[in-house]
């Protein structure tokens, strides 16, 4: 007995295994951030599978990187780990000199969407063109949607939960009625989850909640619109395919300027005088004193009492909601 725990201590103190008690779990790459560390900075594309694509970024990977979720192209990406798609809908169509003139679709991987063009029918590649938009949907964009494209389940009870499922005909997250079952995955407990996995398929980004939808390797103050404040509003964030802007003014201009909002009108004063005023700039994004003719605020023009006023209507910091409505 006195051997036999001798022995068993040995072989625990020396670290030996047999090949049977070493863990056989299979790592799946595509499901893998990226290592950061401080090494030099590279550019490759990764499998976000947050959203479900293929994204390219910039990261200090470590020394020790033994992180195989990273491509030198796009192309390599989607084909490990988008393989619901079709690789065909990821090409450019060829559309060389020929006798046809003759409307086609094809699938643009970037706009996410089915486009006509007029092809000339060479002898090119034939990969991505289709003669209706009904067949180009069918065969590339239902696929590009992978879970957020499928359906409810009718006659059913999902229970005491409460599912928010993408609506991807109105490119909305909808809560799911209780006589309704979620499939394949289509299903989240909150609309952030729904709009950061489906969001990219939502062409006016600006319905969109506030929130880094993808992996970020770097940080900086990006700007998305708040439907609730209805102000640009400052966040800490990476660029990707949500409410997610540059700058103020491209958040302002492309979200708030047919609604006429006080910020991206033009400064409310004609003359100079000795009133002290502020309005707001949109180009640097700050608020601007000036000595103006009138002393009038109306409230709904771009001019302000105060300092604090102008930045508290322009240059708002989004606040953190647990979820969104």
């Amino acid at each position: 007995m006195f051997i036999q725990v001798v022995w068993i201590l040995a072989i625990a103190t020396k670290g030996l295994c047999s090949t049977s008690c070493q863990s056989s779990t299979i790592v799946n790459v595509c499901h893998q951030d990226p290592d950061t560390g401080s090494g030099g900075k590279e550019l490759f594309f990764f499998y976000d599978w947050r959203t479900d694509n293929c994204i390219e970024k910039r990261v200090f990977p470590p020394d020790d990187d033994n992180n195989d979720n990273k491509f030198v192209n796009q192309e390599l990406c989607n084909t490990k780990c988008r393989r619901n798609v079709p690789w065909e809908c990821f090409e450019d169509p060829e559309n060389f000199w020929g006798p046809k003139d003759v409307e086609r679709w094809t699938y643009n991987s970037s706009s996410l969407k089915c486009e006509k063009f007029r092809w000339k029918g060479g002898r090119g590649r034939q990969y991505n063109i289709f003669k209706s938009e009904d067949a180009c949907n069918r065969k590339c964009r239902i696929a590009d949607l992978g879970l957020c494209a499928y359906p409810f389940r009718t006659q059913c009870k999902h229970g005491d939960d409460l599912y928010i499922w993408y609506n991807y005909k109105k490119q909305e997250c909808e809560i799911l009625r209780p006589d309704y079952c979620p499939t394949h995955g289509n299903a989240f407990y909150s609309f952030r989850q729904c709009y950061q996995r489906c969001g990219r398929f939502v062409e006016d980004k600006c319905k969109l909640p506030i929130q880094n939808m993808s992996f970020c390797t770097e940080f900086e103050y990006r700007y998305g619109y708040n439907t609730k404040t209805e102000k640009c509003e400052k966040f800490w964030g990476c660029e990707d395919s949500g409410n997610n802007f540059h700058t103020a003014k491209a958040c302002w201009e492309t979200c708030a300027k047919k609604s006429r909002h006080r910020c991206v009108q033009d400064p409310d004063y004609r003359f100079f005088g000795f009133v002290n005023k502020y309005y707001y700039d949109i180009d640097s994004h700050s608020c601007v004193s000036k000595y103006m003719f009138r002393g009038y605020v109306p409230g709904d023009s771009n001019i302000f009492n105060t300092q604090k006023d102008c930045e508290a209507t322009c240059m708002a910091t989004y606040q953190h909601e647990d979820d969104w409505l």
